[in-house]
């Protein structure tokens, strides 16, 4: 029977891919409420293009021209972008290559080299 008392230790690789995981989840957090805005933005966009249409002005003349069709189209599009920068950093940190490896543990690696090097001190 196992002691309940006893606690589950784990080394520095699995300590590292724990918390590239937690990272990415964290990470993934943010895609949804990125993802949530999504449609009040596309909405406004929606809203002020049909606005400027009904003037009599074209979809790209009321792009170009429309203060408030442009600076929510780049809401819009900056959204867009930061959901799929998120998605790769995310996806890149939950695979936890060599990279992030020594990123989280180069400091210990080191220390772990130099104590083996020198078991005196």
């Amino acid at each position: 029977m196992p002691n309940s008392n006893s606690s589950a230790n784990i080394d520095l690789d699995q300590a590292v891919v724990l918390v590239s995981r937690v990272f990415a989840a964290f990470l993934l957090f943010w895609v949804v409420d990125d993802i949530i805005e999504l449609p009040r933005e596309l909405f406004s966009v929606m809203h002020y293009l049909h606005g400027s249409m009904q003037l009599g002005v074209g979809m790209f003349e009321a792009l170009r021209s429309s203060y408030l069709v442009s600076e929510y189209m780049m809401y819009l599009l900056a959204n867009i972008l930061r959901i799929a920068l998120w998605l790769l950093a995310a996806g890149w940190f939950y695979r936890c290559g060599p990279r992030i490896r020594n990123f989280f543990a180069a400091e210990s690696r080191i220390e772990l080299a130099t104590q083996e090097q020198d078991p005196i001190g």
